[in-house]
């Protein structure tokens, strides 16, 4: 069902409701005016035929005046009906005497009362020397007040249909911006990311509209960073193969130390083949929340001598300042222990010779930190884009990887990371907050 169609559900069930409510009102007070106004009629007309008889004086003084005789010959016609009579009850007059006949102790005022099958109202009045009654039909009433419904009604269910047509017209005409907006997401191609230019002067509409095209930006750098990783990919990896397949062709046709010399080349560049697989692989589980999960509680000791035995580096070469318990449970062991040794093979590598790499780690009761700091020559350029995949200086080793699988393990344990050069010193600082849902 279109929104059109939702829309006006809503409205037309609540805008009958509300006006029958209003209706019912209406009538209610139509129907109890008309009463009034028919009673306030049988009362003048009672009085007015009073004062006939008052200023005819014969009218009393002819006690004996057929009861049959009528005023007009309107006999059962539309009308009110009007009956004479002397105190002691004799009839007068009777302009309806085939069809109304009141009780002879009706009382003075108005009263209700059947004739047969049919409902009369009437007003008496009572004087010294005549009663007077004045009724009509209930039926002619209900029958006025049927018509003035009716004609009442005619126009305002009119209006009700025309305001669903106008209110039908008026949504499809608000309703268009979402059709325009439909149709330039639908027609565009799966290639085309460009942000959506859309005229329009919903409000509403604006955000569904910033978000869309938010989602197309972040989609168009997903995409251009899965391009420049699989080029770059394709790069590191050929590197190192055709190295292999070079040596290992100098090794065939050649002997002696030329030979051996070809070897130890095919097994330097075998040996970064691997460890840029396993840095691949390795940060494909990273950025498929492999870090996530229950935290085992490790020994921070331990963990330290496994990572300096694989680097080959003693902790004695590294300024290590240790401010937290032995037992961590905060981080998992494998993630402390990538983040160590890739923050300290990059500062052994790409740092400079002179003072020792600092490694600080330290626990608060807000954040889990670890800061490592070695000397350096940087330009901001560097600064910048030392953290992006496969980036590395011209003139440094390694597969450009350490540094972005260290943000993306950061990243997804919920902590942050800083990089913070100064005065020839670069400082990477990684904290964990201690209370994140993350751990």
């Amino acid at each position: 069902m279109s929104l059109r169609c939702k829309l006006l559900l809503i409205i037309a069930p609540v805008f009958f409701v509300l006006w029958l409510i209003a209706s019912y009102f209406s009538i209610t007070q139509l129907q109890n005016e008309i009463n009034q106004a028919m009673d306030s009629r049988l009362q003048s007309t009672a009085r007015m035929v009073n004062n006939l008889a008052l200023s005819n004086p014969q009218v009393g003084a002819r006690p004996g005046l057929d009861a049959s005789k009528v005023f007009s010959n309107s006999g059962s016609a539309k009308g009110l009906a009007c009956k004479i009579s002397s105190l002691s009850g004799e009839v007068i007059a009777n302009s309806h005497p085939g069809e109304f006949a009141s009780p002879p102790t009706a009382t003075s005022g108005f009263n209700s009362f059947m004739v047969g099958e049919t409902q009369w109202r009437s007003y008496t009045l009572n004087t010294p020397d005549l009663n007077i009654a004045i009724a009509e039909k209930l039926s002619e009433r209900r029958s006025i007040f049927v018509s003035m419904v009716l004609v009442s009604a005619l126009p305002t269910f009119i209006a009700i249909i025309v305001s669903f047509v106008i209110i039908w017209f008026a949504i499809g005409r608000e309703l268009k911006p979402l059709q325009r907006l439909k149709k330039a997401i639908t027609n565009r191609s799966p290639d085309d990311l460009k942000p959506i230019q859309l005229e329009h002067k919903l409000i509403e509409l604006s955000p569904l509209i910033d978000s869309q095209n938010s989602l197309f930006g972040k989609l168009e750098g997903v995409i251009e960073r899965e391009k420049s990783f699989t080029a770059n990919a394709a790069h590191e990896l050929r590197t190192p193969l055709t190295g292999i397949i070079s040596q290992l062709q100098v090794a065939k046709i050649t002997d002696g130390e030329p030979k051996n010399n070809a070897i130890r080349q095919s097994l330097a560049s075998a040996l970064r083949l691997q460890s840029l697989v396993e840095n691949l692989l390795l940060l494909a589980r990273v950025e498929n929340d492999g870090a996530r999960g229950n935290v085992q509680p490790w020994n921070l000791h331990h963990e330290l001598d496994s990572v300096f035995e694989q680097l080959g580096f003693a902790r004695s070469n590294i300024d290590i300042q240790l401010e937290c318990a032995a037992v961590i449970t905060h981080i998992p062991a494998f993630a402390f222990s990538i983040i160590i040794k890739n923050l300290v093979e990059n500062a052994r590598h790409h740092g400079q010779t002179g003072p020792p790499i600092s490694l600080m780690i330290k626990e608060s009761t807000d954040d889990f930190k670890i800061e490592v700091q070695n000397a350096a020559l940087l330009a901001d350029e560097t600064l910048e884009k030392m953290s992006q995949r496969f980036w590395r200086d011209s003139s440094a080793r390694g597969t450009g990887l350490g540094l972005a699988i260290v943000n993306a393990l950061v990243k997804a344990l919920g902590g942050s990371i800083d990089y913070v050069y100064d005065k020839k010193s670069l400082s990477v600082c990684i904290k964990f907050p201690l209370k994140s849902e993350t751990l």
